[in-house]
């Protein structure tokens, strides 16, 4: 009951933040929303995890949490990001075990910028992942190591508020790990996130 009481608590902050910036999307001058080409970008996300993680079929749950990252845009259109994010389930598919998942990412991320309003973007991002809690590989009668390697593929859409803040409105990215399993030692995820950007500098 807990898990879903929070589920509906930060998914309805989501809601709200995406609806707020929608408004005022609306309002603002069209001069404000004009695309320029920031040199470095900052975001802050809200992550919704659909994992698969048990071994044979679906087995699947849901783990709710967030994700910083910092992008430097060497050309234009071409930028590097690196990305930090943790999502957590707890009573997992009523085992009363919880999960914990910890990422660090980088990779190449592209985005068109010739539009006034919107800037979708998409990026294939790679590096690790840490698992902790009672469903954790190395964790009691799961046997493996809690570090595996792991990969973001995706795609999404900004929405330009001003010249330095933008709003992420979505982001869908296939989320893969390779933690031990017993079976396949691999894990097919589904990521949503929504959040907000900061950008510096311009062209």
């Amino acid at each position: 009951m807990r898990k879903l009481v929070f589920t509906r608590t930060v998914l309805n902050k989501a809601v709200a933040l995406l609806l707020l910036a929608f408004g005022i999307s609306a309002i603002a001058p069209a001069s404000a929303h004009a695309q320029s080409a920031s040199r470095m970008d900052l975001g802050v996300d809200y992550n919704y995890v659909r994992s698969n993680a048990p071994p044979g079929g679906c087995g699947c749950f849901s783990l709710n949490g967030g994700n910083v990252w910092a992008a430097f845009n060497f050309k234009r259109s071409l930028g590097i990001v690196g990305e930090l994010a943790t999502q957590h389930a707890s009573d997992v598919s009523g085992t009363e075990a919880d999960l914990t998942l910890t990422s660090y990412l980088a990779g190449p991320r592209y985005r068109w910028t010739g539009g006034r309003h919107f800037s979708p973007f998409a990026q294939l991002l790679v590096g690790g992942a840490h698992a902790s809690g009672g469903l954790a590989p190395g964790s009691s009668g799961f046997a493996g190591s809690a570090n595996a390697f792991a990969m973001i593929a995706g795609s999404g859409l900004d929405v330009g508020i001003t010249r330095h803040f933008a709003v992420r409105a979505f982001e869908a990215d296939y989320y893969f790990t390779r933690f031990d399993n017993g079976v396949n030692d691999h894990q097919n995820n589904l990521r949503i996130v929504a959040g907000i950007v900061i950008r510096f500098g311009g062209n």
